[in-house]
């Protein structure tokens, strides 16, 4: 028999650096480096100090009336202070808005021959320098806002009105839609001071309680309005 020997086949020359990768075992990534940096004593205790200052701090914003800060502010400042949580600041939000609700002065109007007119009317807008009060309804089958306002006409004498101002028109206007209306004169105050159904000095802000009467769309009897007086909104 003859003996057969096999030639080994030509290969490539193994890399070193492949070497020692099969050879070295990998690292564990759990082990520090010993060229990774070791934190100093003096950065743990400057983190630990900020972290007590910022627990601080979070303490003292759960103690503060959140109501009593502008929303710009809880919306900028307070939010990217981090440190009242979402569901605070939307309290605070909710807060604010039943307190505005709360401090506006309302009309209260009744026993108009219009019904439509009766209800609640509350301030909102400003116009000729005095508050506006509106009320949503409806008249002739349609939606509207009946808004009680000071109004100045042609030949200079002013009058309170209760009417519809068409949407996107000015109150005052001829396109209004009146029903009762009320020279100003019954809303003035005597003696400078707020009068018992409350208002401004000069009486022009003073939504009158009697003294109306028919005009156009209006129906009798004329109604009776009084003030549930809360802080006037600056004009």
């Amino acid at each position: 028999k003859q003996e057969v020997v096999l030639e080994e086949l030509p290969r490539k020359q193994t890399d070193p650096d492949e070497c020692e990768k099969v050879q070295s075992p990998p690292s564990s990534p759990n082990k520090v480096s010993c060229n990774d940096e070791t934190p100093s004593m003096d950065s743990i205790s400057q983190d630990s100090h900020h972290q007590k200052k910022v627990n601080v701090a979070k303490a003292l914003a759960q103690k503060l009336d959140l109501s009593l800060i502008s929303a710009s502010d809880l919306s900028t400042t307070i939010t990217d202070s981090q440190l009242l949580s979402t569901h605070d600041l939307y309290q605070a939000y909710r807060l604010q808005a039943l307190n505005a609700e709360r401090t506006k002065s309302k009309v209260f109007v009744e026993g108009a021959g219009l019904s439509e007119v009766n209800g609640t009317y509350i301030q909102g807008g400003v116009h000729e320098g005095t508050p506006m009060y509106n009320k949503e309804g409806v008249w002739r089958d349609r939606e509207e806002v009946f808004r009680i306002f000071l109004c100045t006409y042609s030949n200079g004498n002013k009058s309170w009105c209760i009417s519809i101002v068409p949407k996107g028109k000015q109150p005052g206007k001829t396109t209004d839609l009146d029903f009762y209306e009320c020279p100003v004169s019954y809303g003035k105050v005597l003696t400078g001071h707020a009068s018992m159904t409350g208002g401004m000095e000069n009486g022009l802000g003073v939504v009158p309680s009697r003294g109306w009467k028919l005009v156009n769309y209006g129906q009798p009897p004329v109604p009776k309005c009084s003030l549930i007086a809360g802080c006037l909104e600056d004009a």
